[in-house]
């Protein structure tokens, strides 16, 4: 397991943590440089099914690169930079999210609820969703 998924399953995101060890992500993060990662709650990933849950962490590779790539962007973005401001943010596998702090804090439909968990270079925000790219081939 590398630092980074360490760091986000010390920081309370088991199901995450395992996801990510899953995909080529871990050795990307912890190749150096700084990212924002948005991490699911493990009650997030327990609204999937266990079949979805399945497919997505052992099933199709494709779909959990692209998943896991929508959860975190290059550089380190403290949550504070996005209070009061509507930002688009271009994801680490294509595709963009929304972050929109001008009332609460929202990733998409999802919420901030564990901001700015420091690991190493990289900034780890809790949310309470799985971000899904604009077409899921899977549905929690």
């Amino acid at each position: 397991m590398s630092s980074i998924e360490n760091a986000i399953k010390g920081a309370g995101f088991t199901a995450f943590a395992e996801a990510l060890r899953a995909s080529p992500y871990g050795a990307v993060l912890d190749g150096g440089g700084a990212y924002t990662l948005f991490a699911p709650t493990d009650e997030a990933f327990q609204k999937f099914s266990t079949v979805s849950m399945d497919v997505l962490l052992r099933g199709d590779e494709a779909l959990l690169r692209t998943v896991i790539g929508y959860h975190f962007a290059a550089g380190r973005v403290m949550s504070a930079s996005f209070k009061g401001r509507r930002i688009r943010a271009v994801m680490y596998a294509g595709g963009d999210l929304i972050i929109d702090g001008k009332d609460g804090l929202r990733v998409n439909r999802a919420n901030l609820v564990k901001p700015d968990v420091i690991a190493g270079a990289c900034v780890i925000h809790g949310i309470d969703g799985v971000l899904w790219p604009r077409e899921p081939a899977v549905s929690p």
